[in-house]
């Protein structure tokens, strides 16, 4: 048995646990693939994202360090006051516990949040990525709190199953995040490699990754306030706990096909239950980035 996968491998693909298929995982998306590009047949990238595209392909990540200019990180602090207001007040919190808050329909509940994360240039790279325009399928915001507690969940390393092959997720931090303030972490080119019969494991021990990867892949993605962080999240990844300070990020997550969802991650979502967005907002998008829109409910 071969003791690595890499992404000539069917299994290398698929879902968790015992039911694992990577048969499965590979048709699915590769008849999205299809669609999408049948769909949208004249929608080019523009070729300058092509290197970060490259670079994400690789490691499996990349940081563009001031990608934001001081227009949208006015938007971007409105933004964070907006979420530790919520916060403090517990209004629109979709799940809380003692190490993070996350807020409930983002892009519904936050003003002006669509107007970040419809930012052209973060759909070309997407894009340049998938080789066909994908879509904004969910958003992430959270609060990350300094406790003396146990990680929670997504703060141990795991790979994500919202598509079963390729994810393009964006991450952006709204506050300077150095080592000690909680920054993503990546396993470099776990994107590329996978120990066999990796599917009979979601949460492992970063002693495990150590093993299996080496210390030296480990990496945390520190960042400043305006960089933006890009990653294939179906590499392996956490969220480290901050230790000094609190950390408010926001995680875009971008696909050829809606989210899927289940206990064999084979459902996809379907429109009625799906991430939404006010169909104002989605009106005002020019028409080339409304597809970045398609797996959105509109409201």
């Amino acid at each position: 048995m071969k003791p690595w996968l890499g992404v000539n491998d069917v299994d290398f693909y698929g879902m968790h646990g015992k039911t694992h298929d990577g048969r499965f995982a590979v048709h699915h998306y590769n008849n999205h693939l299809e669609a999408r590009s049948k769909a949208y047949p004249s929608y080019q990238w523009k070729p300058e994202f092509t290197e970060i595209a490259d670079q994400v392909r690789g490691r499996g990540y990349n940081k563009v360090e001031n990608f934001f200019d001081d227009d949208q990180k006015k938007l971007l602090m409105s933004i964070r006051s907006v979420i530790n207001d919520y916060v403090a007040a517990n209004e629109h919190i979709k799940r809380r516990d003692i190490n993070m808050a996350f807020i409930d329909q983002p892009l519904l509940n936050i003003p002006d949040l669509y107007k970040i994360l419809f930012d052209g240039r973060m759909i070309n790279m997407a894009a340049a990525y998938f080789g066909c325009i994908p879509s904004l399928t969910s958003v992430a915001v959270r609060k990350s709190f300094v406790t003396d507690v146990h990680g929670s969940e997504n703060q141990h390393f795991h790979r994500d199953y919202n598509s079963l092959a390729k994810i393009a997720k964006f991450a952006i931090y709204l506050n300077d995040v150095d080592d000690d303030g909680g920054p993503l972490g990546y396993v470099a080119g776990s994107n590329c490699a996978m120990f066999n019969k990796w599917w009979y494991y979601h949460y492992i021990l970063d002693s495990a990754v150590e093993r299996f990867y080496g210390k030296e892949k480990i990496k945390r993605l520190t960042a400043n306030f305006g960089d933006l962080i890009m990653a294939d999240t179906r590499g392996y990844h956490k969220g480290w706990k901050p230790v000094n300070k609190e950390r408010i990020a926001i995680h875009a997550c971008f696909l050829i096909h809606p989210e899927l969802a289940g206990p064999l991650h084979t459902h996809e979502v379907p429109y009625d239950e799906a991430f939404e967005i006010k169909k104002s907002d989605y009106d005002s998008l020019p028409e080339w980035k409304k597809p970045a829109a398609d797996f959105l409910k509109k409201v």
